[in-house]
């Protein structure tokens, strides 16, 4: 969301506090059917939003974010070569908590990233089957038409997991 703050002048000497709010999407992931497999193709203002809408989309093809309640929040921290394979180990810390730890996931907030390493606190709740859905197992993220790229004045990624 973009918007802007500002005073207008009003009768009487009064000012008028006066916002406008333009919508704007600044981050966003959508999955795609790719042959016994599902991809993830996303976008976000910086590096760190598309990791964070890359995670979401992961998640929400497990097991929907909207199930769990952020009740417990975990830390998660990663490191690899360069920055596909962060891509591929982050989104495959993120499935093996919520595959084999049975974490049903709420949210996810990327507080620091770089080329090599990223930081990721997690948010979410212990599996209950009277209330989460496991859908799909991931069995892996793949480099598979891996891409993370700036484009113009936004980051974007494909991701296909292996399902």
């Amino acid at each position: 969301m973009r918007f802007a703050i500002y005073y207008i002048a009003g009768s009487g000497g009064r000012k008028i506090l006066r916002i406008e709010l333009w919508w704007v999407t600044v981050k966003h992931c959508e999955t795609f059917d790719h042959t016994a497999d599902v991809g993830l193709d996303a976008w976000g203002d910086t590096l760190g939003e598309l990791f964070q809408v890359l995670a979401e989309g992961l998640i929400d093809v497990i097991c929907p974010r909207t199930q769990a309640v952020p009740t417990e929040h975990r830390t998660i921290s990663v490191s690899a070569e360069d920055l596909e394979a962060l891509a591929v180990d982050f989104l495959s810390e993120i499935a093996f908590i919520l595959q084999t730890y049975r974490f049903a996931i709420a949210s996810v907030s990327v507080g620091s990233i770089g080329e090599n390493e990223v930081e990721a606190e997690i948010a979410g709740e212990r599996y209950d089957p009277n209330r989460h859905e496991f859908n799909t197992e991931v069995k892996a993220v793949t480099y598979h038409q891996l891409t993370l790229k700036r484009e113009g004045e936004r980051w974007t990624g494909r991701v296909i997991l292996d399902v």
